[in-house]
């Protein structure tokens, strides 16, 4: 099998696909665009550009931006500001952490079984909170 080994293997342009189940809000949110990752002198910067489509409203555009660290085995992923995020072991076909937002909770699972086609999913819970995202990413 084949599965991405160093932070250096996710480099490059990525389509992406997402469908957000939001069990609060009690609807399905989609979104497709773009992620890039591109090497700074701390690791990668992923620079996200969807298009949302949410029911009822107007499509609109949303960005995300984190930083990638190299860790060896695993990769280190912290919000833009440089708060750390969660981490992700390499080398395997799924890796799974936990992020704790009080109240909220994030669970991520990562899915490089079809390497260089790769998803994650997150499952958030808590007061605020309850939806499932997934996301789907394919090398350009």
């Amino acid at each position: 099998m084949n599965f991405p080994n160093e932070l250096t293997d996710f480099e490059g342009d990525w389509s992406l696909s997402r469908t957000i189940r939001d069990a609060r809000a009690g609807q399905v949110v989609l979104a497709d665009g773009s992620a890039r990752f591109t090497r700074s002198k701390d690791g990668l910067i992923y620079d996200e550009t969807v298009t949302l489509r949410i029911p009822g409203q107007p499509e609109m555009m949303g960005t995300r931006r984190y930083l990638w660290q190299d860790k060896g085995e695993s990769v280190a992923v912290h919000f833009d500001d440089g708060r750390y995020f969660h981490a992700l072991k390499l080398g395997q076909a799924q890796a799974a952490d936990h992020h704790n937002c009080p109240p909220d909770s994030y669970d991520a699972v990562y899915d490089f079984s079809g390497w260089p086609c790769w998803r994650v999913r997150w499952t958030v819970s808590g007061p605020r909170k309850s939806y499932e995202m997934n996301t789907e990413y394919m090398l350009r």
